[in-house]
C-alpha cells in the first residue's frame, strides 16, 4: 500500500504521515469467524479519525474493496481521541465482501489511520488465521460456542491457548473423563480468560500434579476475566505446591458460579482450597466442595478457599481440612468479602493458633457477614484457640431443614439451589447439576438423628450415653464388628461381638469429648452413634 500512498501525497502538499507506535488485535492474531477490534497507537490526529483497511493478502494477492475517500464515513469512523483509536469488525466476510473461497486463504489485514485533511499513519498489519473444524463443534463465538463432548476435546482446549482468549465461548454436552488431562488450563502468562458454561455436566477422572513453585494448579490454572459456570468436578485428585484448588488455582479476576467439587486437593506451600486455590479479585457465588483439603507446610488453607482478597456468597464447604497455620472450614487466610456462606466440616485440623471452624483469621482485613457454621466441627488441637473466625455457630438441627437453612442463609432456592436427598440423607444441592451426592460426613447426620438407628430387621440400641466409661451395645439380629473413633479419624477400640446380642465395652481411659461409635449387625445393617464421654 505504500505505492499508493506515496502517489496520494504528491496530490496535496498538506499531507503528512505519523509514524504509529503500534497497533494491536483482540483477539490476535485475527480469527476469520470472530469479531475482531483492531486499535492504533500514534500521534494526536484529533478526534475525527477515519480507517482506511484492505486485504493484504488474500491468496497471496491484495483485496482493495474500497477507494481512499470512500472511507470517509460512518461505516469507518473510528472511535478514541488522543492518539489511541480503535475500531471493530464484527464480520470479516462481510465487511471485506469475501467469498468463503477468500476467506479461507486470508492471512493478513492492513489498516491505516486517517483523517480528512490528510493526516495519516504508516501502513500496519495484523495476521489472521482461519477458524478450524474445532472440538465437537461449534466455532466459539456467542451464537454458536465451541462444544465439549469427549476426553479429546479437553485435551483440545489444552493444547489450544489461543482458544482460552476472553472472546471465546465455550458448552459442555456431556460428562468428559479427564483422565488424559496433563496439566492445567491456564497459566501465568497466558491465563484462560473464556467463557465456560457446563451446562449441568461434570468433569470425572481428573488427576493433575503441578510441581513448580510458583505455578497455579487446578483444573483451570490461572484465571483471568473468565466465567465458569455450571460444572461438576467429581472425585478428583489435585496435588501442587503453591495457588492449588480442584477448580481453579488462582483466580486473578473472573466469576466462578453454580460449580461442585469432590475429591482431594494436596499442597504443600501456600493457597490451597477445595474449590479455588487463591482469589485475588474474582467472584466465588453459590458453589460447595466436598473435596478433602491438606497442606501441611504452609499458610492459607481453606475448604472452599486457600486464600480470599476477593468476593466469596452462598457458598459452603463440607470436607475434612488439614493445614499449618490459617486454616478455616470455609477460607484459610480471608481478606476479603465473604457473605452468607456456612462451614459443614467434620474436622478442622492444624498446629498453630491461626485456626477456626470458618476462617483461619479474624482481623479487621477480614470481612465477613451472614456466615455460618455447624457447632460440632471437630479439631484435631483438642480446643480451639481465640484466634480464627468461627462465625456463627448453629446446631446440626437447626441447619438440616430446608425452610430453616434457607431462611439462615439467604440463598434462593427457587431458582438457584435446592433440597436434595442422597440416600436418605438430606443436602443443599445445585438446581440442574449431574452427579451430586451428599458432601457431608456421617458424623453430621448423625448429630442429626440422635442415639438410636432403627434397622430394618430390628432395633440396635446403645447406652449409657453420655457415659463415664462402661459401653452396652444390644442388637436383635446380634452384634457383629464395632468400632469407636476420634473426631480425628484415630480408632479407640474395634472388635467383633461375633453375632452375640450384647457386647460392652469399656473407654473409661479415653478423654472426655465426642466419639463416633460405628456397629454392624448380623444383618450387615451398618449404624453410625455419636457417643459422649464425660
Amino acid at each position: 500500500m505504500k505505492k499508493m500512498i506515496f502517489s496520494l501525497l504528491a496530490l496535496s502538499a498538506s499531507v503528512f504521515i505519523c509514524e504509529a507506535d503500534s497497533i494491536t488485535s483482540t483477539p490476535s492474531p485475527a480469527v476469520t469467524n470472530k469479531p475482531l477490534t483492531v486499535t492504533i497507537s500514534c500521534s494526536n490526529m484529533g478526534s475525527e479519525v477515519y480507517c482506511y483497511t484492505w486485504c493484504e493478502s488474500v491468496d497471496d494477492s491484495y483485496q482493495l474493496p474500497w477507494n481512499w475517500d470512500g472511507v470517509n464515513s460512518q461505516k469507518f469512523r473510528m472511535t478514541g481521541s488522543d492518539g489511541q483509536y480503535s475500531i471493530t469488525i464484527e464480520d470479516i466476510a462481510s465487511f471485506y465482501q469475501l467469498s468463503s473461497t477468500q476467506l479461507s486463504s486470508l492471512t493478513k489485514l492492513g489498516f491505516i489511520a486517517k483523517t480528512k485533511t490528510g493526516a495519516q499513519t504508516s501502513d500496519l498489519f495484523v495476521d489472521v488465521v482461519c477458524a478450524r473444524d474445532a472440538y465437537s463443534g461449534g466455532e466459539g463465538t456467542v451464537a454458536s460456542p465451541y462444544i465439549l463432548k469427549t476426553s479429546d476435546d479437553l485435551k483440545e482446549l489444552l493444547a489450544n491457548p489461543a482458544d482460552w482468549a476472553a472472546d471465546s465461548y465455550f458448552v459442555m454436552d456431556s460428562d468428559i473423563d479427564a483422565t488424559g488431562l496433563s496439566s492445567a488450563i491456564g497459566t501465568a502468562s497466558t491465563p484462560f480468560a473464556a467463557n465456560f458454561d457446563c451446562r449441568g455436566h461434570s468433569i470425572t477422572g481428573l488427576n493433575l500434579r503441578g510441581t513448580t513453585l510458583g505455578s497455579a494448579t487446578g483444573l483451570f490454572g490461572d484465571v483471568k476475566g473468565a466465567t465458569i459456570k455450571n460444572l461438576g468436578v467429581v472425585n478428583g485428585h489435585v496435588e501442587g505446591t503453591t495457588f492449588v484448588g480442584m477448580l481453579v488455582g488462582r483466580l486473578e479476576s473472573g466469576t466462578v458460579e453454580r460449580c461442585f467439587t469432590t475429591g482431594t486437593v494436596v499442597g504443600t506451600s501456600i493457597c490451597v482450597g477445595g474449590l479455588v486455590g487463591e482469589n485475588i479479585a474474582g467472584l466465588v457465588s453459590d458453589c460447595y466442595s466436598g473435596a478433602t483439603v491438606e497442606n501441611l507446610d504452609d499458610y492459607a488453607t481453606g475448604g472452599l478457599a486457600g486464600k480470599n482478597s476477593g468476593t466469596i456468597r452462598n457458598t459452603y464447604a463440607a470436607g475434612d481440612v488439614t493445614g499449618h497455620d490459617y486454616v478455616g472450614g470455609l477460607v484459610g487466610a480471608n481478606y476479603g468479602s465473604v457473605s452468607n456462606s456456612v462451614a459443614l466440616n467434620r474436622i478442622i485440623t492444624a498446629p498453630h493458633d491461626f485456626v477456626a471452624r470458618f476462617g483461619g483469621n479474624n482481623n479487621t482485613r477480614n470481612s465477613g457477614s451472614g456466615n455460618l457454621s455447624w457447632d460440632e466441627i471437630g479439631t484435631g488441637r483438642g480446643t480451639w484457640t481465640s484466634h480464627g473466625d468461627h462465625a456463627s455457630t448453629q446446631p446440626a438441627n437447626d441447619l438440616k431443614d430446608n425452610t430453616k437453612f434457607e431462611s439462615l442463609t439467604g440463598w434462593d432456592f427457587d431458582n438457584i439451589w435446592e433440597w436434595r436427598t442422597d440416600m436418605s440423607k438430606e443436602f443443599p444441592a445445585l438446581r440442574n447439576l449431574e452427579n451430586q451426592k451428599t458432601p457431608l460426613s456421617e458424623e453430621y447426620y448423625v448429630s442429626i438423628t440422635g442415639v438410636e438407628s432403627l434397622q430394618q430387621n430390628g432395633l440396635l440400641t446403645v447406652g449409657p450415653n453420655p457415659t463415664n466409661g462402661p459401653l452396652s451395645i444390644t442388637a436383635e439380629a446380634g452384634v457383629g464388628e464395632f468400632a469407636m473413633f476420634s473426631l480425628d479419624g484415630g480408632v479407640m477400640v474395634a472388635g467383633s461381638a461375633h453375632g452375640a446380642s450384647e457386647v460392652s465395652i469399656d473407654i473409661s481411659n479415653a478423654v472426655s469429648g465426642l466419639y463416633i461409635l460405628k456397629v454392624t449387625d448380623g444383618n450387615a445393617k451398618t449404624s453410625v452413634f455419636k457417643i459422649i464421654k464425660k
